[in-house]
């Protein structure tokens, strides 16, 4: 029998910064997203949604154009905090639901599913930072359909209204901001968890709707039998629509019922909802698995 020297080392150089082996798992999950088809259609199509706003912007302030269709400023919606909630931020709540629901559940299964895990952990890489990277997908691309083109249309309303538009609504790149991140936020990570324990991608998204479906059902069963709010606390759609009330300065007339529900509670809400999912994640991927 051959006896070799034992002379290997392991490495003993320097590593790279740990957010840097971040951005090696974001550009990876990136790319598998932006490789299917439905998906770069269904991105593109939703970049239509401002520019058809923007469209309009130039339309509500061209008088000309407005005179010669016989119409005026006073016919048409005031543009405030009210109309992006309205027209802006609830239609950027579908299409980021959407976008998750397609996404999120399906990003961490297969990695658990062929055993991978270990490998990545294997590395100078930690569940966290496996986390911050899949989640930054979503989260970039999230923050390109929905409170970046918000903020832009701001902008170009602000420039075409003048007369102190924007220090009037200077909330409103505040309030979209904060409610996309959240609604973002804790859906990722939610989605993130239902994928960590459902291999399939079909029954993983369907597992995804279901809670998310359940909860807003289960939160109207408790409202009906006991009274107050306490429904509310589990629905996560009334607390999205109690921030959008109170971030965006609307009324219950535009937005429909209003919950009875204090802001910091519905803030409170999807912070508790991210923790939840959060524990539940972090305790899914470990460095080793049972291969079956």
């Amino acid at each position: 029998m051959a006896i070799f020297l034992k002379a290997y080392k392991g490495y003993e150089g320097p590593l790279s910064p740990s957010f840097n082996r971040t951005f090696v798992i974001f550009r990876y999950a990136l790319a598998d997203v932006m490789k299917t088809r439905f998906f770069t259609a269904f991105f593109v199509l939703s970049l239509l949604l401002p520019l058809g706003l923007m469209c309009f912007l130039y339309f509500y302030h061209n008088i000309e154009l407005l005179s010669q269709l016989h119409l005026s400023q006073y016919e048409m919606p005031v543009i405030d905090g009210s109309f992006f909630a309205v027209f802006v931020q609830q239609p950027q709540n579908a299409l980021l639901f959407f976008m998750i629901l397609v996404l999120g559940p399906t990003m961490i299964s297969p990695d658990l599913r062929n055993n991978a895990m270990p490998l990545y952990l294997s590395r100078p890489i930690t569940a966290s930072t496996y986390i911050l990277g899949k989640g930054l997908v979503l989260l970039t691309l999230g923050s390109i359909i929905s409170w970046l083109p918000t903020i832009l249309l701001f902008f170009v309303q602000s420039y075409l209204a003048g007369d102190g538009w924007m220090s009037q609504h200077w909330y409103i790149p505040f309030a979209s901001m904060m409610t996309c991140l959240l609604w973002i936020t804790s859906l990722s990570l939610v989605a993130f968890t239902v994928s960590a324990f459902v291999k399939w991608k079909a029954l993983a998204r369907g597992m995804f709707f279901g809670v998310l479906f359940i909860s807003s059902l289960f939160g109207k069963v408790i409202e009906n039998i006991f009274g107050g709010n306490i429904g509310d606390l589990i629905n996560i759609e009334s607390g999205l629509t109690v921030l959008i009330s109170a971030f965006y300065r609307t009324t219950s007339e535009l937005l429909g019922s209003i919950p009875d529900m204090e802001t910091s509670h519905a803030f409170m809400q999807f912070v508790v909802i991210g923790i939840i999912a959060l524990l539940i994640l972090m305790h899914r991927i470990k460095s080793f698995q049972r291969v079956s």
